[in-house]
């Protein structure tokens, strides 16, 4: 998401005003995240270069209301001349960002925000009915966008940066690595005793002006031990609305499929788009449906706050007084909290649960986003430039030595057969979890960060706990 879009998204998230000493630094605080467009051409940095020019010369020190600022900055930014520039572009990596609309969390931290729920993987291991695993499944699917609504921008990971996760429920554990840097590509592997969780994602994104289309392209397996049952998922595209003009906020609409792959049975949802007046906003219905297309269960609810399900007639009608079994329901989140994240979410920048000290790639170690969570807007800045001027350093020494960079946890899986409903491989590479991180791990001493030059950037160098 680009600079533009993301001056939107502040008015989403309620910030504090800055102040008199971040407004005079104002420049300063924005941060390169990629700038050059995904096809290796130059343009993504001349379009930097000209709006940073531009904004360099107002002088938002004299901005004494969030409005105030927010105005200035859209006096450059908002101009149709330049709205044009993007227009149907995917701006996923493309621009800068300022640091004062962005979350301290990286993508990968986003990515693991599924992993709240994970009960419900460990009931569909232990159901006896084939549909009621499929429903739970999809029940566990439709949980992440309880943390949806949220639309501050996290870090884009470094090459070979990580996150880790242990402690969850039954004991889950859980591993994201960056995998690939333009085009960017994330993977990730969770598994306990009931399930195996895996998925690569490459997401991306078309400006439309006052809108940002979000495809939130990628591979998401998950089997259950029991029944070794592997399930394929599709999800709904995503919306941000309002960028330019308006309050921004975000919509998801669409088919969500969830296919269990050795039997057919399928559960399709249609996530409604938003109407006038907020009509059908976050609702939900579908079904769960044998191989033949006969209806099971009908499924329904809102996506960011609850699922239902309960015995229909073969061709989906509602049997009456059907009893309804609520599947998930999101948890509450903090009040009044500044970003608008759930309380799983910051359990994800604690080391709480860990049994070991985070490799030195985690992204907890982000001296950026370190600075970020206690505001100090500057120090982020700075942070996040040196972290950006190190990883391209070591571009440049890997290009002298003809060298390729090399994940550590993930494989690329040529071989891989591409199930029904999934992107083809030359829009969502395929990747494996090459199954060694567990082991490696767990021969470390115990507070050992290990792997200094793990992740491009040499490492990180605080740690929050």
């Amino acid at each position: 998401m680009n600079w533009l879009a993301e001056v939107g998204n502040l008015l989403v998230g309620e910030p504090a005003a800055p102040s008199k000493e971040e407004q005079g630094n104002s420049i300063q605080v924005f941060a390169s995240a990629g700038a050059s467009s995904s096809d290796g051409s130059t343009d993504g940095a001349a379009l930097v270069d000209s709006a940073e020019n531009d904004l360099a010369s107002l002088n938002l020190g004299n901005t004494d209301s969030r409005d105030g600022y927010l105005a200035e900055i859209g006096k450059v930014l908002l101009q149709p001349s330049k709205v044009s520039k993007y227009m149907g572009m995917d701006v996923t990596s493309l621009m800068s960002v300022p640091l004062f609309i962005m979350e301290p969390f990286s993508m990968l931290q986003k990515m693991a925000e599924i992993m709240e729920y994970t009960q419900l993987l460990d009931q569909a291991d232990k159901a006896d009915c084939q549909f009621e695993r499929l429903a739970l499944v999809a029940a566990f699917l439709v949980s992440p966008f309880g943390a949806a609504e949220r639309t501050w921008k996290p870090f884009n990971p470094l090459l070979g940066e990580t996150f880790e996760l242990e402690g969850l429920g039954s004991g889950v554990r859980f591993m994201a690595e960056q995998v690939c840097e333009q085009p960017p590509v994330s993977a990730a592997h969770a598994e306990n005793e009931h399930f195996t969780y895996d998925i690569v994602s490459a997401p991306a994104t078309k400006f439309q002006g006052n809108s940002l289309e979000v495809y939130p392209k990628g591979r998401t397996r998950i089997s259950l031990r029991r029944s070794g049952e592997v399930f394929s998922h599709v999800p709904p595209q995503a919306k941000v609305h309002n960028l330019v003009l308006g309050r921004t906020w975000v919509d998801s609409y669409g088919s969500f499929i969830v296919t269990n792959t050795a039997t057919g049975d399928k559960v399709h949802l249609e996530f409604k788009p938003c109407g006038w007046f907020g009509a059908g906003q976050h609702e939900f219905e579908g079904h769960v449906m044998d191989a033949e297309g006969n209806a099971k269960f009908a499924m329904s609810g809102k996506w960011n706050s609850y699922v239902d399900m309960a015995p229909c007639n073969p061709d989906g009608s509602a049997i009456p007084d059907a009893p309804v079994r609520r599947l998930w329901t999101c948890a509450e989140k903090p009040e009044e909290d500044h970003y608008g994240c759930t309380h799983f979410a910051w359990h994800l920048n604690s080391t709480q649960y860990l049994s070991k000290a985070p490799l030195a790639s985690d992204s907890r170690r982000r001296a950026d986003r370190q600075a970020l969570q206690e505001r100090k807007m500057t120090e982020a800045a700075a942070e996040k430039a040196a972290l950006d001027a190190q990883q391209q350093q070591q571009h440049k020494e890997l290009e002298q030595r003809g060298e390729q960079w090399q994940a550590r946890w993930f494989e690329p899986a040529p071989d891989m057969q591409i199930l029904d409903g999934e992107e083809p491989a030359d829009v969502v590479p395929l990747w494996r979890w090459n199954g060694k991180y567990s082991s490696t791990r767990d021969s470390m001493p115990a507070g050992s960060d290990g792997w200094q030059d793990a992740v491009m950037g040499k490492g990180f160098t605080t740690i929050q706990h």
